[in-house]
């Protein structure tokens, strides 16, 4: 009996340790062209759970393919698409509560942006970057935001480096998720979205 507590009593830590101690999420990205490199990093307490790199290497051609709408063999059905717009509007306030739950429980501490910027013409160049800058210097009031701009007057180009470092606690999410998967409207929601796939 008192094994059986001890455990019960542990396992109930270990869940209050989850909900409430932030998860360190991660991510930093780099494009060069139409190549995109990166990684994603998911810690808790120090200790990694996730780590995925991001590796991507695109022609236009590719994006050209990407960009042609494939056609589904599946019609979907007028009043299936009725019906889920209702049920989403019955289960607004829910998903909001969820929304505002997940706001309330992000804590951004970094975004970083470094951008190279050259259009082939120094005029469109020196243009658009004073149009960045002006909100470089708007953003200077978040001092977790850091945006850098840099032109290149000799290349046509655009490279890109985004880092992105946020605290995220499940506790608030979790607990509005449940209860609004305890109302009917959202749990029928959910029903027609799976009925979907």
């Amino acid at each position: 009996m008192i094994l059986a507590t001890a455990i019960i009593l542990i396992i109930i830590l270990i869940l209050a340790c989850i909900l409430v101690v932030p998860f360190n999420i991660y991510l930093n990205l780099t494009n060069h062209g139409f190549k995109v490199d990166g990684y994603f990093k998911i810690t808790w307490m120090k200790i990694k759970l996730v780590k995925r790199e991001i590796k991507s290497e695109k022609t236009p051609k590719d994006i050209k393919k990407e960009g042609k709408i494939e056609e589904k063999n599946k019609e979907l059905n007028l009043k299936k698409i009725t019906r889920i717009i209702s049920l989403f509007w019955e289960s607004l306030p829910h998903i909001i509560k969820i929304f505002k739950a997940f706001l309330k429980s992000v804590k951004i501490e970094q975004i970083y942006i470094r951008a190279i910027i050259g259009l082939g013409s120094p005029v469109d160049t020196v243009k658009t970057c004073g149009h960045l800058w002006s909100l470089e210097a708007l953003l200077k009031v978040f001092p977790y935001i850091n945006l850098l701009i840099e032109p290149d007057f000799q290349k046509e180009m655009i490279e890109t480096e985004i880092t992105l470092k946020i605290k995220l606690r499940l506790f608030w999410i979790i607990f509005e998720s449940l209860r609004a998967i305890a109302k009917k409207p959202v749990r029928s929601l959910l029903n027609e979205l799976r009925k979907m796939r």
